[in-house]
Order: structure tokens, then C-alpha cells, then sequence
């Protein structure tokens, strides 16, 4: 007599369940967007001195658009000013010159007029 999961084969009453998983539908993670108030000002200078209240930081962008500050004021009257100097891109890569280079092809019929073979079977000449 056949048996599942301990009860006869073919027993009325039983029903053999299954859980049920469900999936949770992927979710990408975005990155938190924060917003700031960027205020233009002449040079470093005066971003140093513009003040900023304990325990915030204040964004500030050159009027020449030169760099941008980030003035940090500690609870202790104590700041930080990080300095952020525009600079232009990086130039392109130089593209590869690949002429001065030999293809396999061509290598290979060199070595093969150098060794006296044939190319498609390395047989002696």
C-alpha cells in the first residue's frame, strides 16, 4: 500500500498544502535627494566670513562661478570651510594608433616564410 506523508494513498480527507510564498516586487533604491540653498558670494574670503549657525552647514558658490565653499559651523563656535575649485574636464584619450602593430594573419606568414611551412598545416616546404 502506497503511503503519503503517513496516511494511506488514497485517504479521503487529506490534503496535502502547500505554503505560499509571495514575492515581494523588486524596488530600486534611489538615492535621498537633498536640496540646498546655495548662496553666491565674491571669493573665499567672504565665505569665511559669512556666518553660518552652530551645527549647520551653508553652501556658497563663487560669482565668477570659480568654486564652490561649504562653510560647516561646529556647536563649540569652531568652523571648517571645504574649498571646491572648478577645473576644466579632463582633455579625450589620444585615440590608439594600432598601424605600427602586425595582425596574426600577417605573423603568422611571416613565421611561416621564415621557418619554410606551409600556413595551413605547418608542413615542411
Amino acid at each position: 500500500m502506497l503511503y503519503n506523508n503517513g496516511f494511506p494513498a488514497g485517504y479521503p480527507y487529506f490534503q496535502q498544502v502547500q505554503p505560499q510564498v509571495q514575492q515581494q516586487p523588486q524596488q530600486m533604491m534611489t538615492p535621498p535627494t537633498i536640496h540646498a540653498e546655495i548662496i553666491q558670494v565674491d571669493g573665499e574670503q567672504a565665505a569665511t566670513n559669512y556666518p553660518v549657525g552652530a551645527g549647520a552647514s551653508q553652501m556658497m558658490i563663487a560669482r565668477d562661478d570659480s568654486a564652490i565653499f561649504v562653510k560647516t559651523a561646529a556647536a563649540n563656535g569652531t568652523s571648517t570651510l571645504d574649498v571646491y575649485v572648478r577645473r576644466p574636464p579632463a582633455p579625450p584619450e589620444p585615440p590608439i594608433d594600432l598601424t605600427g602593430y602586425v595582425t596574426r594573419d600577417e605573423l603568422e606568414r611571416r613565421l611561416s616564410a621564415l621557418t619554410g611551412t606551409r600556413e595551413a598545416n605547418h608542413e615542411p616546404v
